[in-house]
Order: C-alpha cells, then sequence, then structure tokens
C-alpha cells in the first residue's frame, strides 16, 4: 500500500480502502489480485533483460570452486564456534523455537568469517597499510579470486563480481585499488 499511496496518492488514500479493494483472505482469488496489482504497477516497473541492453554479452558461466580458510579465518571460525557452543548444544526441537535467531545469527558469522575476516570490527591490523598484501592473505577466498582476476586479466577478460554483503563489495574496492 505504502509504494501505491506514494505513486498514486489520489487513488490510494488508505490502507483499508487498499486492504478491502484487493482482499487476499480467499486463496482461490489470489491469484486474480496478484494480476490485478501487477497491472496497477506494470507502468511504474522497469525491467530491462540483457539481450535488450547488450547484445554483446557473452552467456553467464559458472563455475564453483572450492577454497580453504586461511590460518586467520581458521582462528576467527574457531572462536566463533567455541563463543556459541552453548546455541549448538541446546538445539532439541523445544528449544529449537528459542535458539532459532540466535542460530540465525551465529550462521550468518560464519558466512562473515568465510568471505573475509576483515568484515568484522577490529580484526584489520591497523599498523598495515590499508592497501596492500594482506587483503589477500588474510582470506581464502581472496587469494583464490586474486589468481583467477590474475589470469583473466592477462587474457583480455572483463568480470563483473556480484555480492550480498556490501562490506565485502568494500574490500573488493581496496583490493582493486592494492592491484590497480
Amino acid at each position: 500500500w505504502a509504494l501505491l499511496n506514494f505513486l498514486l496518492p489520489d487513488i490510494f488514500t488508505s490502507a483499508d480502502d487498499f486492504n478491502s479493494w484487493f482482499d487476499i483472505t480467499d486463496k482461490q482469488v489470489e491469484q486474480e489480485v496478484i494480476s490485478q496489482l501487477h497491472k496497477v504497477l506494470k507502468p511504474f516497473l522497469l525491467r530491462r533483460v540483457k539481450a535488450d541492453v547488450e547484445g554483446s554479452i557473452p552467456p553467464k558461466t559458472e563455475l564453483i570452486v572450492y577454497t580453504q580458510l586461511s590460518p586467520m579465518q581458521r582462528d576467527q571460525y574457531k572462536n566463533i564456534l567455541k563463543r556459541d557452543m552453548d546455541a549448538l548444544y541446546s538445539s532439541s526441537s523445544a528449544t529449537l523455537a528459542q535458539n532459532k535467531s540466535r542460530l540465525m545469527n551465529l550462521v550468518m558469522q560464519l558466512r562473515k568469517c568465510c568471505n573475509h575476516p576483515y568484515l568484522f570490527e577490529g580484526v584489520e591490523d591497523k599498523s598495515l597499510p590499508p592497501f596492500g598484501d594482506h587483503l589477500v592473505t588474510n582470506a581464502g577466498k581472496m587469494a583464490l579470486l586474486d589468481k583467477l582476476l590474475m589470469r583473466l586479466k592477462s587474457q583480455g577478460s572483463r568480470v563483473l563480481i556480484f555480492s550480498q554483503m556490501t562490506r565485502v563489495l568494500d574490500i573488493l574496492e581496496d583490493y582493486c585499488a592494492y592491484r590497480h
């Protein structure tokens, strides 16, 4: 409702009106309501397909490559697990609901550790230069990425990197400044 109120304030004046117009309590009409909403939103949405924008881009190739954690990451990973050991052990079905958010947080912390140890405050040695080899050597993924990017650059390839974590992109920016 908030998006439609922003786009068309004269039509979508209140959330109550919106709820009455697009009532999805009945599962049989849910699909019809969704298609109505799509029709209302379509003029405001821009969806572009790669082929429409740039036809010379080759098809995406995906390759899964496994790598090891760096020694710094391994120590950090163990410390994270040790810190939340009781959440792991008390994960019986009765306490699972209580610990679910704690376990989800633990998984996120482990994901951050696997991406790069500098995603945690206070881990990066401030006495080292901000753009240095430590960006690569302290993370297994960065060491592998460094090798891959060097090879791809020598072949004249272009690379597009996505990440769900914006702070990983910040570290990649530092890496690019270092290797430039």
